[in-house]
């Protein structure tokens, strides 16, 4: 934590390997993996198979009470998953209307998969959701996905990579306040017209070929989100 508080390893950086970090320290590597795992927990860093550990904040995250993220990659985005639980409660294959297209960023008349979930803190003993989300699939992927998604636990990005073969190279975010919609106070436990963060994620391969959307409804008391901004080296003549 010191040496990413003191710049050594920057945001936005990987950390050294187990191994190198085990002899670095000198401790067993499974000392190495609890260290890894405070980090992971209090939003220091970021962890994904065969992708490494990411630096994602020089500080531990304060969260009132609810879940705070920190945002500053993909697999930072992916790495949400891994640390709430889905709860699904609707599926249901949907073609796009002039007022969802504008919503998902598409054109009228295409089809997707939606997955419909509650997203809750582990552990949790209110059981009080994070977030309503509406995950719109590719109808290319809409059998497949339906397949595997009850044993795939992070986020269905990560399962349309594994189906498609291919990579998101991007994820475009939007961010605006809302109020809970009248249908969803009920599920989210929360006043009808209380103060929300709308989020709509667009994931595109590197064809900017958009084949997944997420908009997601954040209660305000339960949700914080950080983003890490630098300024960029440019030479002052």
């Amino acid at each position: 934590m010191q040496a990413i508080a003191d710049g050594r390893h920057p945001v936005g950086s990987l950390l050294p390997n187990e191994f190198e970090l085990a002899e670095q320290f000198t401790v067993s590597r499974s000392t190495i993996r609890a260290a890894m795992r405070e980090l992971q927990a209090s939003g220091i860093v970021s962890r994904k198979r065969n992708a490494g550990t990411r630096v994602e904040a020089v500080a531990p995250l304060q969260s009132g009470g609810g879940f705070s993220q920190s945002l500053g990659s993909i697999e930072a985005v992916q790495q949400f998953g891994v640390e709430t639980e889905r709860h699904v409660q609707r599926v249901a294959e949907v073609v796009t209307d002039e007022q969802l297209a504008r919503a998902l960023g598409c054109q009228p008349g295409r089809r997707w998969l939606r997955i419909s979930s509650l997203r809750m803190i582990p552990g949790d003993a209110t059981k009080t959701p994070i977030c309503w989300t509406d995950v719109y699939v590719d109808g290319t992927f809409a059998g497949e996905v339906r397949t595997r998604m009850d044993s795939h636990r992070d986020i269905f990005g990560t399962l349309v990579e594994k189906i498609s073969g291919r990579r998101f190279v991007e994820i475009r975010q939007d961010i605006s306040a809302v109020g809970v919609s009248a249908d969803l106070a009920s599920p989210l436990k929360a006043l009808p017209g209380a103060y929300a963060l709308s989020i709509r994620r667009q994931y595109l391969f590197s064809s900017n070929e958009m084949a997944e959307v997420s908009l997601s409804i954040h209660p305000a008391d339960r949700y914080s989100y950080s983003m890490r901004l630098t300024r960029q080296q440019v030479e002052i003549t």
